[in-house]
């Protein structure tokens, strides 16, 4: 079974970024109108982390120079980064948010749960 942390869903309202560390990675989680998604929380160009940045839509946006990501797929969306993000695994349930430590890939692995409202 992989390392995975659980937070209470109501920690992270609609639009926030939450860094939490897990297996000695720092990951970014962040809750959008399509979803939660999490990241790895450190911007492939400028190396700063992104929970400190913003969203745009499902794009998570680096604080330092604009370059923005993907959140389902971890692509750079926008320069001047050009190396993809991880994705991690992420589940919802119930008042729950669970992500788990194993990097994924792609849609698959990089799933979320749509938020019923």
């Amino acid at each position: 079974m992989s390392d995975r942390i659980e937070i209470p869903f109501s920690d992270l309202p609609l639009g926030a970024l939450r860094q939490v560390v897990l297996g000695g990675q720092r990951i970014c989680i962040a809750h959008t109108a399509e979803g939660v998604y999490a990241v790895s929380d450190t911007c492939t160009h400028a190396r700063v982390p992104l929970s400190d940045g913003y969203l745009e839509g499902r794009q998570i946006v680096c604080p330092w120079h604009g370059a923005m990501f993907d959140l389902k797929t971890g692509v750079a969306t926008c320069g001047p980064a050009v190396d993809p993000l991880h994705c991690y695994r992420v589940t919802v349930e119930g008042a729950k948010i669970i992500v788990e430590c194993d990097p994924g890939s792609d849609e698959a692995e990089a799933s979320t749960r749509q938020l019923n409202r």
